[in-house]
């Protein structure tokens, strides 16, 4: 399996000539990195990778996340299912997407002040003997994962850089996924947040030896 990362939180996973997109449809918002409009233009023009999208999974409203029109006009374009969780999404939700089976799960978005709370869901997607874990702004509950992977651990997993400032979450991560990959990391090297999970990273080398932050866009990983 290969996934980039094409935008802040956005993801493109390739498997047998399909790709899944998760997240990858947000603008510009904040400090947080937009997918290009010249990569939007070449998923609406089918080039590859994007030559074969079998689904288009959100986590969520926000728009850092989530781009109403961009989802319509690639739907439109390539006639690819869309899901955006809802308020009566159901607390388990599977689905099959092309080679990609999607185990959606309910989960509390992280409380941020002055920002609308939207449904959020997180992601356990398993092509050709590999699985991710996608939990964008999940809320920081160690326990709550832990129910909803039962035991298993990912081959990768991608979270919040707030995972890395508790004691207790930074120790779980190895215990959830083999790799982990910080993401939604502000594009501006000087950013303060950015800087803040770096140092973090070099102040427990040994208790995160499986995280890797993604800052750079694109980044790519192959599993």
């Amino acid at each position: 399996m290969r996934i980039t990362l094409v935008s802040s939180c956005g993801l493109v996973l390739e498997q047998d000539g399909s790709a899944l997109l998760i997240d990858a449809l947000n603008k510009q918002f904040r400090c947080y990195y937009g997918l290009p409009p010249e990569v939007f233009a070449k998923m609406l023009a089918g080039e590859p990778p994007y030559d074969a999208v079998c689904g288009v999974l959100f986590t969520h409203a926000h728009p850092d996340h989530y781009s109403a029109s961009r989802a319509e006009q690639l739907r439109a374009a390539c006639g690819a299912p869309v899901f955006l969780p809802q308020p009566n999404t159901p607390e388990r939700l599977m689905m099959q997407l092309g080679p990609f089976t999607v185990e959606c799960s309910r989960f509390p978005h992280i409380p941020v002040p002055g920002m609308a709370e939207a449904p959020h869901a997180v992601y356990w997607i398993s092509a050709a003997g590999k699985s991710i874990y996608v939990t964008a702004d999940a809320q920081i509950d160690t326990e709550r994962h832990r129910a909803i992977l039962h035991g298993r651990r990912a081959d990768a997993a991608f979270w919040n850089g707030e995972m890395l400032l508790y004691k207790p979450e930074r120790e779980a991560l190895c215990r959830f996924a083999a790799q982990n990959f910080i993401y939604h990391i502000p594009g501006d090297p000087q950013d303060g947040f950015r800087r803040k999970l770096e140092r973090l990273r070099g102040r427990y080398p040994a208790e995160l030896e499986t995280v890797r932050l993604l800052g750079d866009y694109p980044s790519e990983i192959i599993l």
